[in-house]
């Protein structure tokens, strides 16, 4: 292989590098996706108990998880926990939030096991906005 060759080869490496590593330097510094929905304060979003309760159309939306299991032991951490539920749904944009409940008997005390779905509804969102006010 001539000096030429070599000195050529050597360029076209460096320009791969140098292409790769930009790339990769764009896809870094690239800003998360916008919400898709304005965020909602907590009293802005309305609780469901069932499935047909809520309007339609409407979307289902990630409800952002907890920080670990939410113990309630009184009805002030029920409120509390309840407050901080809704404020998690709303930080996505959600007007709305199914919620059901699952109960057990614990030989004598209750244990309540409840899931949450966040949705928003398109029609509930002036409503929502203005709960915020």
């Amino acid at each position: 292989m001539s000096v030429v060759h070599m000195v050529r080869a050597m360029l076209i490496g460096a320009l791969v590098s140098l292409t790769v590593a930009g790339g990769a330097y764009a896809q870094n510094t690239a800003k998360p996706p916008a919400p898709k929905h304005p965020t909602v304060c907590a009293k802005g979003v309305r609780l469901f108990t069932d499935k047909s309760q809520i309007p339609v159309p409407y979307d289902t939306l990630a409800l952002p998880p907890a920080d670990g299991p939410i113990r309630v032991t009184s009805p002030e951490e029920a409120e509390a926990a309840e407050l901080a539920l809704r404020g998690r749904a709303g930080s996505v944009g959600a007007t709305g939030l199914l919620v059901t409940d699952q109960v057990t008997d614990d030989g004598g005390s209750q244990r309540i096991n409840r899931e949450a779905t966040a949705v928003y509804v398109p029609s509930d969102s002036a409503r929502a906005q203005q709960a915020c006010k």
